[in-house]
């Protein structure tokens, strides 16, 4: 008998921070698992670029077939909670478009860790 790997080795919980806001990127993707993407304009994506930092040798590694994660931010509109070196490298490569999946208001209400209605969170 030999020893075999786990099929399903489990994912570091991912955590995307915004002022007081945060979201728990890995209950959003189950979330969005299956479903059709649309496709947003990279320009419109990369206007918020300025407010992460970016790690340029990971972006080079990104996979820009998969899809961003979109939550509704109030007065805003949809803003990336997962994909910001996608956007970052598709911006960069001349690439206009990208897959996205967003979530509704009240699966982002369900992601959302902490920030507005939910309590005021902390500043990274």
């Amino acid at each position: 008998m030999t020893a075999q790997q786990s099929a399903a080795t489990p994912r570091t919980r991912e955590v995307f921070h915004l002022g007081p806001y945060a979201w728990n990127v890995n209950a959003a993707m189950r979330i969005v698992e299956g479903r059709e993407p649309d496709y947003i304009q990279v320009e419109k994506a990369a206007a918020l670029l300025w407010l992460v930092y970016i790690n340029e040798a990971h972006a080079a590694t990104v996979d820009l077939t998969q899809p961003l994660i979109l939550a509704p931010f109030a007065d805003t509109g949809n803003i990336p909670i997962d994909g910001w070196h996608r956007i970052w490298k598709a911006r960069c490569e001349g690439i206009e478009t990208l897959p996205a999946l967003a979530l509704t208001p009240d699966e982002e209400f369900r992601v959302r860790m902490h920030g507005g209605d939910k309590g005021p969170g902390y500043y990274r």
